[in-house]
C-alpha cells in the first residue's frame, strides 16, 4: 500500500511538471503570435496611414476646388468670392503650407463671404466723411494710406481668425488682436502673419479687457470687430466699444453682426422679451434683435455725450452678398457720422415694403419698447 501510494504521488508529480511544461510552451506560442499579429497589424496600419497622407496631400483643396469652378462659371459664387480668389491674400494662401488647415475648411467660402463683409464695413468707416471748417475732408485718410499704422483691431471670437488673415493683408502695418477660447482651434497659420497675436482668453473676462486697454493706450484708432457674434456676446462688444471710445475720446469704432438671439434666463435681462414681442408684431426676430442693438450703441453716445441730433453715428445695413439671412451690421464711429438713408430710416415706408434693402418704420417704433422691470 505505501509503495502504490508512492507510486500514485511521483505519477502525479510527473503529468503536473508536464502540463505545466506544455501551458508555458503554450504560452509562449500564443506570446509569439500576439507579437506577431502586433507587429503585421502595426505595418498594416502604418501603410494606410501613409496612403491617407498620400492622398490627402494629392487631393485638391477647396480652395483649389473654388478656384476651378469659379472659372467655369464666375456668377456661381458671390462678388466678395471673386474678388478674394483674385487677390494676393489668396495667392499668399496657396503658397503657404501654413494656411494648408484653411484651404481643405469645408465653410471655407462662407467665411471669405463673412470676413470680406465685414472688411467692406471697416473700410466704409475709414472713408467716411465730416465737415471741419466748411470743407468736406476723409476721416482717418492718413491711417487707411499707410497701411493701417496706427491701428489695432480687435477680432473678438475669431474662431481660426478668416476675418484676422483679411484684415492683415488689408492693413499689412496694422495690429490685429484675435481672442477665443477655443482650445481647439488651428491656428498654426498665424505665424505666417507678423502683424497678428492670438489669446486664447474668454471675451468676457477681465484679461480681454486689459488687451482692449492696452490697445488704446498704444494705437491711434481701435476697431472693436465681431462677425456673428451669439446671444449676449453682442452687448459685451459694445461695452468694450463704449469703454475704449471713452479711454480714447471718441477714436474708436465698431463694426458688429449679431447671430442668435440672448438665452432667456432672467426676465430682467437685455433681450429677454425679444421674441415676444416679434411674434406680436409679426416681424423678424433676429432683426427686432438687431435693432435693439442698435438703439443700445446709440444710448452709449447720447450719455457719452454724442449723438444727440442729427442722425447719430449708429448704421445698419444688410448685406445681400453674405450667405444666409443673418447678414445685417451695425457700425458706429463718430457723432458725426451721416444720417441714416431714407430707406432704413422709415421716411420713403411705401418704397421699400416688400424689399430686402430696408427695414419698415412699424419695426423701428416697435424697438422703442422699453422692458420694465417688475
Amino acid at each position: 500500500i505505501t509503495n502504490r501510494v508512492a507510486s500514485d504521488a511521483l505519477l502525479a508529480g510527473f503529468w503536473s511538471a508536464q502540463s505545466q511544461t506544455r501551458g508555458l510552451e503554450t504560452v509562449e506560442k500564443a506570446s509569439d503570435e500576439r507579437v506577431r499579429m502586433s507587429s503585421r497589424h502595426r505595418h498594416v496600419r502604418e501603410e494606410e496611414e501613409d496612403a491617407k497622407k498620400k492622398h490627402h496631400a494629392t487631393k485638391k483643396t477647396k480652395l483649389e476646388y473654388t478656384i476651378a469652378r469659379c472659372r467655369e462659371n464666375p456668377r456661381r459664387y458671390s462678388p466678395y468670392v471673386r474678388e478674394f480668389l483674385r487677390s494676393n491674400a489668396c495667392k499668399e494662401m496657396r503658397e503657404n503650407a501654413l494656411f494648408d488647415s484653411w484651404m481643405r475648411k469645408s465653410s471655407l467660402v462662407k467665411e471669405i463671404e463673412e470676413a470680406t463683409a465685414c472688411l467692406k464695413q471697416i473700410e466704409r468707416v475709414l472713408m467716411k466723411k465730416k465737415k471741419k471748417r466748411g470743407v468736406l475732408i476723409e476721416e482717418e485718410e492718413a491711417l487707411r494710406s499707410n497701411g493701417g499704422e496706427g491701428l489695432t483691431f480687435v477680432d473678438l471670437c475669431s474662431g481660426k481668425g478668416f476675418l484676422s488673415i483679411a484684415l492683415s493683408f488689408a492693413f499689412p502695418n496694422a495690429r490685429v488682436e484675435m481672442m477665443d477660447r477655443d482650445e481647439s482651434a488651428n491656428v498654426e497659420h498665424v505665424e505666417a502673419m507678423k502683424n497678428v497675436t492670438f489669446r486664447r482668453v474668454d471675451v468676457t473676462s477681465e484679461e480681454c479687457e486689459k488687451i482692449v486697454e492696452d490697445a488704446a493706450n498704444t494705437s491711434k484708432f481701435v476697431f472693436i470687430c465681431g462677425v456673428h457674434l451669439c446671444g449676449d456676446l453682442s452687448r459685451v462688444a459694445i461695452r468694450l466699444w463704449r469703454n475704449v471710445r471713452r479711454r480714447m475720446d471718441g477714436r474708436a469704432a465698431i463694426v458688429l453682426s449679431p447671430c442668435c438671439l440672448p438665452q432667456r434666463r432672467r426676465h430682467d435681462a437685455f433681450g429677454f422679451h425679444v421674441k415676444d414681442q416679434a411674434r406680436a408684431l409679426k416681424v423678424d426676430n433676429y432683426r427686432l434683435w438687431c435693432i435693439f442693438l442698435s438703439l443700445e450703441m446709440r444710448r452709449c453716445l447720447m450719455e457719452d455725450g454724442g449723438g444727440g441730433g442729427g442722425g447719430g453715428g449708429v448704421h445698419m445695413v444688410q448685406d445681400e452678398f453674405m450667405s444666409g439671412v443673418k447678414n445685417t451690421f451695425l457700425t458706429c464711429c463718430c457723432a458725426e457720422c451721416p444720417p441714416l438713408p431714407a430707406v432704413c430710416s422709415g421716411e420713403s415706408e411705401s418704397k421699400t415694403n416688400g424689399n430686402k434693402a430696408g427695414i419698415s418704420a412699424s419695426i423701428l417704433q416697435a424697438s422703442r419698447w422699453k422692458i420694465s422691470r417688475t
